[in-house]
Formats: structure tokens, sequence, C-alpha cells
């Protein structure tokens, strides 16, 4: 029995997914911020890749949509178990039921990011590019930037899950309180010498040139599996262990 469409459309349809969605509109407000500075001119309108950078960076420093995410995974998972909704999957193996959770989760989280770039797309051709010219990609050091959107779509879908592997076990207050401060030493992590080393956006931004490409993608990605290898492992233990 595939659970995922309908447990998806169950998702989509809170009103904590259309808070979320309503992030997606901040490449606006970096629209606004380019006019500010000239150091912010050179960061913000270089071009297209470096304009989706500034938008999803600023997105991930806001922590609300953070703290918007943990509300809808604790609510997904943490509110369903304590009215006692599981029970109606009873019969179903709650690997399935976690998997198709998850998945609609990080489907969710995927619209989400889609919808952001392509408003900051629309907003760079629209108010950037008339005037400061239009370029795909900054002059120096694309690779990185597409690696730190990797990064921040890992670091993301690694929230959905610690979220979700405490939200099982914890009270909705304590889920999401983990996703804030995840979110928040995820930002303080690469300023931090002794911790700069273990986030994988820290390749990508803070030390980025300081190793060869090929080295910062492989370690920033061993890293992003290995904190979603964990947490995911957490939930699923947490959830195996749910009574009905």
């Amino acid at each position: 029995m595939n659970l995922f469409p309908s447990v998806f459309q169950s998702v989509f349809k809170r009103r904590d997914v259309n808070i979320l969605f309503a992030f997606a509109f901040l490449p606006l407000l970096v629209s606004s911020l380019a006019g500010i500075g000239a150091q912010i001119n050179t960061d913000v309108t270089s071009s297209w890749l470096s304009f989706i950078v500034s938008a999803l960076e600023l997105q991930f420093q806001m922590v609300l949509p953070a703290l918007i995410m943990g509300f809808i995974v604790s609510s997904v998972f943490r509110d369903e178990i304590g009215s006692g909704i599981l029970f109606l999957y009873k019969d179903i193996k709650k690997s399935s039921i976690l998997h198709a959770k998850l998945l609609s989760l990080f489907a969710v989280y995927v619209i989400y990011f889609l919808g952001t770039v392509l408003i900051a797309s629309l907003t760079y051709v629209v108010t950037i590019a008339p005037r400061y010219g239009f370029h795909w990609l900054p002059a120096h050091q694309a690779a990185y930037s597409l690696l730190y959107i990797l990064t921040m779509i890992g670091l993301n879908l690694i929230l959905l899950s610690l979220v979700a592997a405490v939200s099982i076990k914890r009270t909705t207050i304590m889920a999401v309180l983990t996703g804030v401060l995840f979110n928040l030493f995820a930002q303080i992590a690469p300023l931090l010498n002794g911790f700069r080393y273990t986030f994988p956006q820290t390749y990508a931004s803070k030390l980025a040139g300081q190793f060869p490409f090929g080295l910062a993608l492989a370690i920033s990605l061993g890293l992003i599996l290995l904190y979603f290898g964990l947490a995911y492992r957490s939930a699923r233990k947490n959830f195996e262990k749910i009574e009905y």
C-alpha cells in the first residue's frame, strides 16, 4: 500500500505549510537590500546564482522558517500520536508510515525551495538585471556557490529529520526548540574555530578556496550524510517504540 499520496495531501493542506510558503517571497526583500551599500551590491547583484544564494541565506538566517518547519513536523508526528490517529494505521508497518511522513515533509520543503528559486529568479530578471546587467554565474568560485546551495538543502533536510526524531518522544515545544537551536548553531558554528569544520556549509563559505573543490564537496556531503543518517536512525528507533 502506497501511503505517500494520502499522507502528502494531509501534510500539504496544513495551515502552517501556507505560512512556510509565504517565506518563499523573501527574495523580494533581498532585492530591496540590493541598493544599500557597495558590498551588498557586489555580493547580491553580481549574478543570478549569487542572488539565489543570498535569498537562501537570508531565509536560513531569519530562523522563522525553521520555526515554522518545526511546527509542521511536530503536527505530523506529535499531534497524531497524541490524538491516537495513528491507530488507524495499526495494520501497516511502522517503517512504511515513517517513510511516508518523512517523504511528505521533504516534498513540502522541495516545493518551498523551488518556489524560492523561482521567485528569486523572477525578481533578479525584473529588478536587478536591468540595473546591473544579467549574468548567470559569479566571476569567481561559482562551484562553491552551488555547493553552498547544496549544503543549505542538506541542513534543512537534517533539521526536518531531527525535529521528527524529537517530536515522536517529546512535546511540541521541545521539538520546535530543538529545530531552532540546530538552526542557530549551524549559523554560529562556521564562526567558531573549534566547530567550523563540523558543519558542511563552512566549506562553501568561510573555508571556500582553502581546500580543493573535490575535497570540500566530499567533506560537505559526508557531513550531511552523517548527520542525516543519525537523525533518521533516531527517528526510526523512536517511531518503532510507539504503542498505538
